[in-house]
């Protein structure tokens, strides 16, 4: 099982995914992918950068956090892993 399949809140997985794909991102960025206003996806970064998932880069922008990158908990592993 993947890290993120253990987040109860599909927003917050949602925005995992989006970094996943592209990071790093802005809040506005990442608002307007999810359809959110910005407030409510920088109190979900803030809860999720809490919890160890994301970080927040000098330039404001998220970034995944070392532990999910190092251990591929966002991305399944390819058949060739």
């Amino acid at each position: 099982m993947r890290v993120i399949d253990t987040i109860d809140h599909p927003r917050k997985r949602d925005l995992l995914e989006i970094l996943d794909e592209s990071q790093p991102a802005t809040i506005s960025e990442l608002a307007t992918v999810l359809g959110e206003h910005p407030i409510t996806v920088e109190r979900h970064c803030n809860s999720l950068q809490r919890d160890g998932y994301v970080c927040q880069c000098t330039s404001g922008t998220y970034r995944l956090s070392e532990r999910l990158t190092a251990d591929d908990s966002v991305t399944p592993p390819t058949a060739a892993d």
